[in-house]
């Protein structure tokens, strides 16, 4: 199962802890378990990612040899950094990978950074991730 290095990287602008799993399921975003941490888009996840462009080329279900979108979150609460395209880098312990979304390609909706918030006391921010 390849799991793509470049991704949307949704992120709190503040400290938190709070877990954030149980709002992405709520909403839809998640699908079912791939491995720990990992999940295949859910049902509602072309409401709350919105693809640019006026043919978008994803894979939204998980594919053994060619990449595919999917959700990543932490499981802990450990400090994850991560080198963003064009921005310093992030030390955080909450947040969620959109798998195999180039620089550019997608945005999370509002609703979806609203959401996030609530469950975490904070606003959310996005950047993009590539190898």
């Amino acid at each position: 199962m390849p799991l793509s290095a470049y991704c949307l990287l949704l992120y709190p602008q503040g400290a938190t802890t709070a877990s954030v799993l149980p709002v992405l399921q709520a909403v839809g975003l998640l699908g079912k378990a791939l491995e720990e941490g990992v999940f295949a888009t859910g049902e509602q996840f072309l409401q709350h990612v919105c693809f640019l462009g006026c043919s978008p080329d994803i894979e939204l279900e998980p594919h053994p040899v060619k990449p595919f979108c999917y959700v990543g979150v932490p499981v802990d609460d450990a400090e994850t950094v991560f080198q963003p395209i064009r921005k310093p880098l992030l030390r955080v312990r909450q947040w969620v990978l959109i798998g195999n979304v180039h620089e550019a390609e997608a945005v999370p909706d509002a609703a979806l950074l609203d959401v996030l918030a609530a469950a975490s006391g904070c606003r959310w921010k996005f950047a993009y991730l590539k190898p």
